[in-house]
C-alpha cells in the first residue's frame, strides 16, 4: 500500500498536465475550483504538521505520515485539473508562465513529489523523530514555496 501511494503521490504531481481530451469531464472553471479545492486540502495538511513541530501539537511520526498521504492522495488527483482551457479562468492563480515553461513547472512538481515521497519513506520508519521532520516536512515546504514564487500569482 505505502509502495502504491508514493507512486501515486510522485506519478500526479509529476504529470501536472493533462491534454483536453483527458480532461473534458471537467468544465474549466469547475476544474480550477477543484484544483484550489484540493490545494487547500495538502495546505491544512501542512499545517497540521507545522503546529507538531512548532510544539502547538503534540509530534506523532504516525501523525506526520498520514498526513504526507494525504497530500499524496490530493496530490494525485491534481494532474485532470490542469489542461490549457484553464488558463484563461479568472479565479485562477496559475501565471500564464507555468503554461510556457512547462517542464519547468512539471520539474518543480517532481521535485516537490520526491521530497513529499522521502517524507512519506522517513516518516513510516520505526524511530523517526522531531529532528528528522523538521528537516524532511522542510523540504516539502520548500517545494511548495518555489513553485508558488515562480509559477502563483500572489
Amino acid at each position: 500500500m505505502l509502495k502504491q501511494l508514493k507512486t501515486l503521490a510522485v506519478a500526479g504531481l509529476m504529470g501536472l498536465t493533462a491534454t483536453s481530451a483527458q480532461a473534458s469531464a471537467f468544465d474549466p472553471e469547475d476544474a480550477v475550483k477543484y484544483r484550489q479545492a484540493l490545494y487547500q486540502v495538502m495546505s491544512a495538511q501542512m499545517n497540521v504538521m507545522g503546529a507538531m513541530l512548532q510544539g502547538r501539537q503534540e509530534f506523532s511520526a504516525e501523525a506526520v505520515n498520514e498526513r504526507a498521504r494525504n497530500i499524496g492522495m490530493a496530490g494525485s488527483l491534481l494532474g485532470e485539473t490542469y489542461f490549457p482551457e484553464t488558463a484563461d479562468v479568472d479565479s485562477s492563480r496559475l501565471l500564464s508562465r507555468a503554461w510556457s515553461d512547462m517542464s519547468g513547472f512539471q520539474a518543480k512538481g517532481a521535485e516537490f513529489g520526491q521530497a513529499l515521497t522521502a517524507l512519506i519513506e522517513a516518516s513510516s520508519q520505526e524511530g523517526f523523530d522531531v529532528r528528522q521532520a523538521r528537516s524532511a516536512i522542510g523540504a516539502v515546504q520548500r517545494g511548495c514555496r518555489s513553485c508558488h514564487d515562480d509559477y502563483r500569482a500572489r
